[in-house]
């Protein structure tokens, strides 16, 4: 697991949208975006639900949330 996609990752559920994720790691949401997607492909997993409220965490990314915060 590539420790980009996992700080991506990590970005994306503390602000819980791709426009916040990216403003804090200073890349583009579309990007995020992407490697969110290759993620989730890499992992067989959905790790996001999107809400009009903005995206939250599923079962599996919360799973992922531990092994993620370790690495942080």
């Amino acid at each position: 697991m590539d420790w980009d996609d996992l700080r991506i990752f990590l970005a994306v559920a503390r602000s819980e949208s791709l426009s916040g994720a990216g403003k804090t790691l200073r890349i583009d949401p579309a990007t995020v975006g992407r490697r969110i997607a290759r993620l989730e492909t890499t992992l067989t997993a959905r790790l996001f639900t999107k809400t009009p409220q903005g995206y939250s965490l599923t079962e599996d990314g919360q799973r992922l949330m531990d092994p993620a915060l370790a690495a942080e």
